[in-house]
């Protein structure tokens, strides 16, 4: 068993170094030459190389600076957090750091906004989907570092903070800053894109592979019948049945809850429709792990 979980962990580790590197390629092709910061410590060490390249007459690769950004959070976050989230997010600031400079010596190709016809809209959108692979780290229990530790650091001195809101209020701050280095409303508003591409692929990667739609039925106990026809007989999921009360009444009540796929919620609600005393709700899962499909008893 040991050996399986050193095998596992070491698959973390390499498909956390792929991502990395796949996530600093899409900085350097898409966002370097467009003028606009990405969120986060991604974003600062952007800003920072374009104002070396301002005030120095020579650019700093923005790998020196997600490494400078990134290693003082890190330390402060061994003590306090998981070394296990720590460790990773490390392997990503190396990754980066080491992964940035090099494609910058080999003059690896650039997506040109400026001067070369291309679209700033697409370079952010681009730039943001590569910056959105680190769901891939959140998954794993890591993170690309900078507003992510910041914010769990936060989190720890005063657990009842809305963590999702101090990322979100950290990166837009970092937005706010990047019109005051390029100077321009533009700046900002491809910032904003690169941010929406970001969430979305990122929330892609924080999903499991199963996605559903819950569902709990409160129906009498008469009724409770009917719905377990529909749910195993013709659905052919399981489903768990509850005892309840109703607060007006105060009638006994059964609530089934149960989790089908999309296709099949449809077919669901149509079955459900046709009992007169039946109150459904459902939402959507976020995932799903175990098992989900109907298995009859031998």
């Amino acid at each position: 068993m040991q050996g399986k979980a050193v095998w596992r962990e070491g698959l973390i580790v390499l498909r956390t170094v792929l991502v990395s590197a796949a996530v600093a390629t899409g900085l350097h092709v898409f966002v370097y030459r467009a003028n606009f910061a990405p969120s986060g410590v991604d974003g600062l060490a952007t800003m920072l190389q374009y104002l070396s390249g301002e005030v120095l007459g020579h650019r700093v690769n923005a790998g020196v600076f997600t490494l400078l950004l990134n290693l003082p959070l890190l330390l402060a976050a061994w003590a306090r957090l998981s070394r296990r989230y720590v460790l990773y997010t490390l392997v990503y600031t190396l990754t980066v750091s080491l992964t940035l400079p090099l494609l910058d010596a080999v003059s690896f190709y650039q997506y040109d906004c400026l001067g070369g016809g291309g679209d700033p809209v697409l370079a952010a959108l681009f730039g943001g989907c590569a910056q959105g692979l680190t769901g891939y780290l959140l998954r794993q229990g890591g993170s690309s570092g900078g507003v992510d530790v910041i914010a769990c650091l936060i989190g720890r001195r005063y657990p009842h903070r809305q963590l999702e809101r101090v990322i979100a209020w950290l990166s837009y701050a970092v937005v706010a800053l990047s019109f005051f280095v390029y100077r321009d409303v533009g700046a900002v508003l491809l910032s904003l894109v690169s941010i929406f591409a970001c969430e979305r692929v990122s929330a892609a990667f924080l999903r499991t592979r199963r996605g559903g739609i819950r569902a709990e039925i409160v129906t009498s106990e008469a009724e409770a019948a009917a719905v377990r026809r529909v749910i195993l007989s013709e659905l052919r999921h399981g489903a768990t049945l509850l005892s309840g009360r109703g607060l007006y009444g105060g009638e006994e009540k059964c609530v089934t809850v149960c989790l089908v796929t999309y296709r099949e919620l449809p077919a669901l609600l149509s079955r459900l429709s046709a009992l007169p005393g039946v109150f459904c709700h459902y939402t959507e899962a976020l995932g799903i792990v175990g098992r989900f499909d109907y298995e009859p008893k031998k």
